[in-house]
């Protein structure tokens, strides 16, 4: 095998052009890395939106609550069926809510822009056990008060004490709550009767949420509803809900593969174009080495080892840079709805985009390894 410290040199004394394919390997990977961690973070969060005990009813042939609409009548007939939770009471879980989808122009920033509106009752709190209170109080049942997730007070639009107007009516924020990450942050919450009533949903709900005592409970009791003859509904746990939001990022995975192909076929080119030229520049060292006895393999092998040392270079800068956005917050539209989000970078992540790198370098580098075994060595010497 040819010695690692002849390649080394080599890429010290082309340290301009080795710089320069590194960095086509550099935007490559940070590119990848940053666009993996934008889709790791929306299935993050939509994966923490779901809790397993809860089934959730939507109206038949829906799957988006802001498009579903279940009468009243129906509460009464899920409320008993088997498998649904009860409090200290006695009384069932479950959990009418109204989802609404307003635009909305905040006095601070005077952009029109969508918020999310729910309206619940005080046993809201019981079935989605993962919201709590960061500050303030929560609303009053009754009363045009509101509290809002962290990721619209960390937006900056809302702070505790503003008042909004929703529909007709102004409304005060008495308090905000964090629900462990999950979409929930991205909403508002106020009483349901007192947002019902000015939009005119009186009668009927976006969704209704059943607890369940278990998750193998919830799991049956979902499947007993959509199975029911009586009641004509669509049901679904939590997790599985949120799941076929974030389906809709498929594509978007896609598309982060297709533009991280594109300019990885760059960087691919770059280091067959420099490659190509450093064996051209080369080929008496070339002759060289096959009279001193090495092998084309281990030619072969040698110049295989300076395209990956050129691509390891770049992709270990790139995943650096694409590191950068871990941590940052972002919004995006899911069906009808936007969620907040944090971009995610993990181990697994780099892993990919590194490999991805590294594929690259292997295959921008056979061509040119493979045209030095063609080098005659008595030639190359005159």
């Amino acid at each position: 095998m040819v010695p690692l410290s002849y390649n080394f040199r080599n890429l010290r004394v082309r340290c301009k052009t080795t710089v320069m394919t590194a960095c086509g390997f550099t935007l490559t990977t940070a590119a990848l890395v940053m666009m993996l961690a934008f889709l790791n973070g929306i299935e993050a969060a939509c994966a923490a939106s779901g809790e397993a005990e809860n089934v959730l009813l939507l109206s038949k042939g829906h799957s988006d609550e802001v498009l579903s609409r279940i009468e009243r009548s129906l509460v009464a007939q899920v409320a008993t069926s088997k498998g649904v939770a009860r409090d200290a009471a006695g009384q069932p879980l479950v959990s009418r809510e109204l989802f609404l989808v307003i635009h909305h122009r905040p006095p601070k920033s005077g952009a029109f822009h969508f918020l999310q509106v729910r309206g619940v009752l005080p046993v809201a709190f019981q079935v989605h056990s993962q919201v709590r209170l960061l500050s303030g109080r929560g609303f009053r049942p009754g009363q045009s008060e509101v509290i809002i997730g962290k990721g619209l007070e960390r937006e900056g639009h809302f702070q505790l004490g503003d008042i909004l107007e929703i529909g007709r009516k102004r409304w005060k924020i008495v308090g905000i709550f964090a629900a462990q990450g999950a979409a929930f942050e991205s909403e508002l919450w106020c009483d349901l009767n007192e947002l019902a009533s000015p939009f005119r949903r009186d009668g009927w709900y976006s969704t209704v949420v059943l607890r369940a005592e278990t998750p193998q409970k919830a799991e049956e009791l979902a499947q007993q509803l959509r199975n029911s003859r009586n009641i004509s509904i669509e049901a679904m746990t939590e997790p599985s809900y949120y799941q076929k939001q974030s389906e809709q990022t498929r594509l978007l995975h896609t598309a982060a593969w297709v533009v991280a192909g594109f300019v990885g076929l760059g960087a691919l080119f770059g280091i067959m174009n420099t490659m190509f030229a450093a064996i051209s520049q080369r080929s008496k060292d070339i002759a060289v080495l096959r009279l001193l006895g090495f092998g084309a393999c281990a030619i072969l092998l040698s110049f295989l080892v300076e395209t990956l040392l050129i691509a390891a270079l770049g992709s270990l800068f790139g995943a650096a840079l694409g590191a950068t956005v871990n941590g940052l917050t972002r919004s995006v539209a899911l069906g009808a709805r936007h969620i907040d989000f944090t971009l995610r970078v993990d181990a697994s992540l780099l892993a990919y985009a590194a490999a991805f790198s590294l594929l690259m370098g292997t295959l921008g580098g056979l061509l040119p390894a493979l045209s030095a075994l063609r080098i005659k060595p008595l030639e190359a010497l005159r």
